[in-house]
């Protein structure tokens, strides 16, 4: 390789790097340049982060009042302490970077630098949203366990009433066994094979008064024989008796 060679990759590298410099340095600028532009919409929504920070705080310390149990409390108390710390540390960095206290107008330094500063402001304020998840988690976890101890407490003054309703109405509707059903099944075969004694009788009122004589009596004799029939009698006695027994076995039972 000549000298001529070398000297022209030195050039060559050279440049490569300028321009590799530059478009990291256009970047870089832009960036700035947008976060310079953006930072007093941005400052303000930290400042508004910080102020609800103080009232959380506050209702924190009201749920941390309210547990009873002294190891939970610790703790709750230890978590709030985080909080109240992280949010104490975000106010100071917040009130540096402002001209004052009472404005929300960032110092020159601290807006040019807007895009490293946020960074750094965003980092606290995801820390202390996880230090408040944390302390929203136990709490949760302590209000659960009272509220299990408080049904296990109700559950056995409960249950002797339950059981006392069972005893009552148990006497008054008994269950149905296989007596009563075959009660019930001989009482619906005798309603079904005993003759329409009335609806005969009453047919053959009507046929008689219309017809006049017919053979013999008409239907009415017909009926007549029927009723008079021993075999029919005996038909009907057998029926009645097996009703009676089943009535007794029903009471029995019963």
């Amino acid at each position: 390789m000549t000298e001529t060679e070398a000297r022209q990759w030195t050039i060559a590298l050279i440049l490569s790097a300028l321009v590799l410099s530059f478009v990291v340095l256009s970047q870089t600028l832009t960036t700035y340049a947008a976060a310079y532009r953006a930072a007093p919409n941005e400052i303000a929504s930290f400042i508004d982060a910080v102020d609800f920070s103080v009232e959380e705080n506050e209702s924190y310390d009201r749920d941390v009042a309210k547990v009873q149990r002294l190891e939970d409390k610790l703790r709750l108390g230890r978590l709030l302490r985080e909080i109240q710390k992280g949010g104490d540390d975000l106010r100071e960095d917040v009130n540096s970077m402002l001209l004052s206290n009472d404005t929300a107008t960032l110092h020159i330094s601290a807006r040019l630098l807007w895009a490293s500063k946020r960074r750094d402001l965003e980092e606290r304020v995801r820390r202390l949203d996880l230090v408040k998840m944390r302390f929203l988690v136990v709490y949760m976890g302590v209000v659960a366990e009272r509220a299990s101890t408080a049904a296990e407490r109700q559950a056995p003054v409960l249950t002797p009433q339950r059981d006392t309703e069972k005893t009552l109405v148990s006497p008054i509707t008994p269950p149905m066994n296989a007596v009563n059903a075959n009660l019930t099944r001989a009482l619906t075969e005798e309603i079904r094979e005993r003759p329409p004694l009335r609806r005969l009788t009453t047919q053959a009122i009507g046929h008689r008064e219309n017809t006049g004589t017919g053979h013999k009596f008409g239907w009415a004799g017909v009926v007549q024989e029927l009723q008079k029939s021993p075999r029919m009698h005996k038909r009907r006695s057998s029926i009645e008796r097996s009703i009676e027994q089943e009535l007794a076995n029903a009471k029995l039972t019963i």
